[in-house]
């Protein structure tokens, strides 16, 4: 990871290139605040899937006969860390997604690398942005838009305030996302998603007809980050499903929330605060001899 001097350019100067402006103090007031300073960003809590909703249907989970050791995991215990496994029998699959998982699962099982795109550092789409959090991901809250961005490569999702969904929304990585302040929460509502992205680790895939609405909350005194996601596929699942995700606030000088965890594994406080500038697509693998997807290219701009 490269840096510009001992730290990449400060939050704030980032967030001047968008263009966002300050939302006047009266209307902020009434809105959940994402991100009190700029040195204020967010890391998943648990592991690297979705959390199941309180009932109802809910997202594709670990085969419990083949329980998933994180890397994490192998730092706390010194286990071999494996790839996800899938629980086939979710009711909202439909079979052609369940076969496709299903192959997956054998090929894990018989000690194929399980890498998908995300470790080549293609974009990650919607709902799957969620998932990451090996690293922060910032907030910045606009008057006209909310930017979302992963430290770890940058990776940025724009949402668009108190606005329809363009007509004719061509499909594209991260979709066409419109959102709105309702109470505490910021609902974002997208659609216009190309089916080359993955729901989550385990390599669920979906069509183009995938609509995704999220709401981020915040909890636990504004110590959490919540997100209750409402996903939505007639081409893929059989019927609409729920799922949470929850992020800890990482903010330096507050010990107990001031933890980063870098590429090498390693934990300072020293490293929280400003976002950091990495590259990744730029650096692809090849992982244990399997061909890493190409670097992520646009022979034409998609805006």
């Amino acid at each position: 990871m490269s840096r510009f001097g001992a730290k990449a350019f400060q939050f704030f100067g980032f967030a001047a290139l968008i263009s966002s402006v300050a939302a006047p103090a009266a209307a902020a007031a009434a809105r959940p605040d994402f991100a009190p300073s700029g040195s204020v960003s967010w890391i998943r809590i648990g592991e690297a899937e979705f959390k199941p909703p309180l009932r109802g249907p809910g997202p594709v989970a670990e085969d419990p006969a083949h329980p998933t050791i994180s890397n994490d995991d192998y730092r706390r215990t010194g286990r071999q860390p494996t790839f996800p496994v899938a629980e086939l029998s979710n009711p909202i699959l439909q079979p052609w997604v369940r076969e496709q998982l299903r192959k997956r699962n054998a090929d894990v099982l018989a000690g194929k690398p399980g890498f998908g795109p995300q470790q080549s550092c293609w974009p990650r789409g919607v709902p799957g942005f969620l998932l990451y959090g090996v690293q922060p991901i910032y907030i910045v809250q606009g008057v006209r838009d909310v930017l979302m961005t992963w430290q770890g490569d940058h990776q940025i999702r724009h949402i668009y305030l108190d606005v329809s969904h363009k007509g004719n929304v061509k499909p594209s990585w991260f979709g066409d996302s419109v959102g709105h302040y309702e109470g505490d929460s910021l609902v974002v509502d997208t659609v216009g998603l190309n089916a080359k992205t993955y729901i989550d680790g385990f390599l669920t895939p979906h069509t183009d007809r995938l609509h995704v609405v999220e709401r981020f909350h915040l909890i636990d005194g504004g110590k959490v980050l919540e997100v209750n996601v409402h996903v939505e596929d007639p081409g893929a699942f059989t019927t609409p499903w729920d799922a949470v995700q929850r992020y800890r606030r990482v903010e330096p000088a507050t010990a107990e929330n001031a933890l980063v965890v870098p590429n090498d594994g390693t934990t300072s406080a020293g490293l929280a605060g400003p976002m950091l500038e990495s590259s990744c697509a730029e650096n692809n693998n090849s992982y244990f001899g399997n061909d890493a997807l190409p670097i992520p290219e646009a022979a034409a701009p998609d805006f």
